[in-house]
């Protein structure tokens, strides 16, 4: 086990001093607010989906399929595992902030963590199985997500079905099945280029999520009981509760250890931007996707070599 930390360890501290390039930019001036919203834009809806796409480019056979399905299932069984936790916390917060963190503690950072903590761990290969999860990562945000934070009235189908994830996955999927290699045969610069975007996943999201922690009020985040708590719930109690759930499934170990792990990422960058959207508590919101994300050096390390060891 304690091998198996040390390993997971080194990858999360590689990708927290990426994280820390993002951050001291910013400190520095370089690295303006605007800049990084327009930089996350682009994270979000071009590299991102490109990095969907590109993880389907695999070898076609019955077992990907299968697993892929499982994984799809697997998360669907955590989220609604969680969705029922979370309906019973934070009811004597006000609504405003108990919105935030019921959604901070049901979402986790899949994208801008997750994937490139999972390419660094597991390879290349499992992001096939994070793909899946963040499909559906999408269709729980654009459903429960939009209705705690903006009520029932904001849902939208449309939104869902039009979110470039969730298109990167449909198109992939179909090109996935057909196969390939005859889009390759006759497209190989576009899927070049594809796989070109893709590989700046990694460093983008890590210097973006820097970016977005530089904003945070440092002097009231560590005095918060609150925060700390929800953190607890986030990136302890959450994932040993979709640790459990998916264990009577018996996934093949990397599809389990793929989607644990994206379960102990921290409070999705999302929050923020939901919070703001639909006129939750703003501060709140990005105090706790920061301290999360700083507590997550000690807890995912942890957290997968158990998993690993188990």
């Amino acid at each position: 086990m304690a091998e198996n930390f040390l390993v997971v360890a080194g990858q999360v501290v590689t990708l927290f001093l990426i994280v820390g390039i993002g951050f001291f930019l910013c400190r520095a001036g370089r690295f303006a607010k605007q800049t990084v919203s327009q930089v996350s834009f682009l994270q979000v809806n071009i590299v991102i989906p490109c990095v969907i796409f590109n993880s389907l480019r695999i070898e076609r056979d019955v077992r990907v399929i299968r697993e892929m399905g499982l994984a799809a299932l697997a998360t669907m069984a955590c989220y609604a595992a969680t969705i029922v936790a979370a309906t019973f916390m934070y009811r004597r917060q006000q609504p405003d902030t108990g919105a935030v963190l019921r959604f901070g503690a049901i979402y986790s950072n899949v994208a801008f963590m997750g994937f490139p903590l999972v390419e660094a761990v597991f390879g290349r290969d499992a992001l096939v199985y994070a793909a899946v999860s963040l499909a559906v990562f999408t269709l729980f945000q654009w459903t429960h997500g939009v209705f705690i934070m903006g009520g029932r009235d904001k849902l939208s189908a449309r939104a869902f079905l039009l979110s470039p994830g969730v298109l990167a996955l449909l198109i992939g999927f179909i090109f996935f099945l057909v196969g390939f290699e005859y889009f390759d045969a006759y497209a190989g610069p576009f899927g070049n280029a594809i796989a070109f975007v893709a590989n700046m996943n990694t460093p983008l999201a890590l210097a973006v999520l820097g970016a977005q922690m530089a904003y945070s009020d440092y002097r009231k985040l560590f005095k918060s009981k609150t925060l700390y708590g929800a953190c607890a719930v986030r990136l302890v109690a959450f994932p040993a509760l979709a640790a459990l759930v998916m264990a009577p499934l018996r996934l093949p170990p990397k599809v389990y250890l793929t989607l644990a792990t994206l379960c102990a990422t921290p409070v999705a960058g999302l929050t923020s931007g939901f919070s703001e959207r639909y006129s939750r508590d703003v501060s709140t919101a990005a105090q706790l996707v920061t301290l999360s994300t700083l507590l997550s050096a000690v807890t995912l390390p942890v957290f997968v070599a158990v998993i690993q060891q188990l």
